[in-house]
């Protein structure tokens, strides 16, 4: 019962601060115009946690709603960046490419670690069976600090379809409305 008490807390703070999550996934998606919202609940900022895989790391992780197009419920991806990653003064872009039609994998030596596509569908890819893995794709990082985690993916189909992804997702400290003053550490145990 004590856990509860807290986690209630935290998720009453989240919802009358307006701090879920935000963006939307828009474009062209085998020949049809769609337009999905982020599932700003399910959508999280993990600094040095364990993401979706169970691996260790920075995790900017994004479900959003493609509303039953295609035949999937949820669309979305887990992104791991560098331990401790820091975006500021500027957009970091990093390509995705396409390895062996089987996954997005980011540039060596970059600041995304990996790409881990997710759709609420049998698929074995990550992807959405009809579509498949797109051909290429790219990652724009507009900033990553103690606030928020913020920016855009890109897919490109073989068919000509695109799909541009922003997101920006808060803190989990933000999202608890325990920056600016509103946190205070009482753990006296320096």
């Amino acid at each position: 019962m004590r856990v509860v008490i807290p986690i209630i807390a935290i998720a009453m703070l989240t919802s009358a601060c307006g701090t879920d999550a935000t963006g939307e996934c828009q474009g062209t998606l085998l020949g049809t115009r769609v337009k999905w919202p982020i599932d700003g609940e399910m959508s999280r900022w993990i600094r040095n946690g364990s993401g979706g895989n169970g691996q260790h790391g920075t995790w900017i992780d994004l479900s959003y709603d493609p509303k039953s197009t295609a035949g999937m419920t949820r669309f979305g991806v887990d992104i791991r960046l560098v331990n401790g990653a820091v975006v500021s003064g500027g957009p970091v872009t990093v390509a995705l490419s396409n390895e062996d039609g089987q996954r997005l994998v980011p540039a060596a030596d970059s600041l995304v670690v990996d790409w881990l596509a997710s759709v609420a569908t049998h698929s074995t890819t990550g992807f959405p069976e009809t579509t498949g893995v797109p051909v290429a794709g790219s990652v724009t990082l507009d900033a990553v600090n103690d606030d928020l985690a913020a920016g855009r993916f890109v897919y490109r189909y073989r068919d000509g379809s695109e799909l541009t992804c922003t997101f920006n997702v808060p803190s989990p400290e933000r999202a608890a409305g325990f920056l600016d003053g509103d946190y205070e550490d009482d753990d006296d145990d320096d």
